[in-house]
């Protein structure tokens, strides 16, 4: 859990003051399970960067557009936590 900390903090950073440009829904599929996903397109100092969005549950988790495992991984360590509204 400790090594994420670095990337949340630094897609935090960019979240700060990056402008979303786009969005794309569709599912995801997980274990067999499909739950609602949003892919949102940002630019932030003149690059371009993706991410997704999936919901689960009551809770949303982010995650890497491109990558699968990564999604799987996150949904995994959302089931972990005890939910904190």
């Amino acid at each position: 859990m400790t090594r994420f900390i670095p990337l949340l903090i630094v897609l935090l950073g960019l979240s700060a003051c990056a402008q979303t440009v786009g969005e794309i829904e569709g599912t995801f599929v997980y274990n067999g399970q499909s739950y609602r996903s949003v892919e949102r397109q940002f630019v932030s100092n003149g690059r371009s960067y993706s991410r997704r969005y999936i919901s689960v549950g009551a809770r949303s988790v982010s995650c890497s557009a491109t990558g699968d495992l990564d999604c799987n991984a996150a949904i995994r360590e959302s089931r972990d936590r005890p939910f904190d509204p």
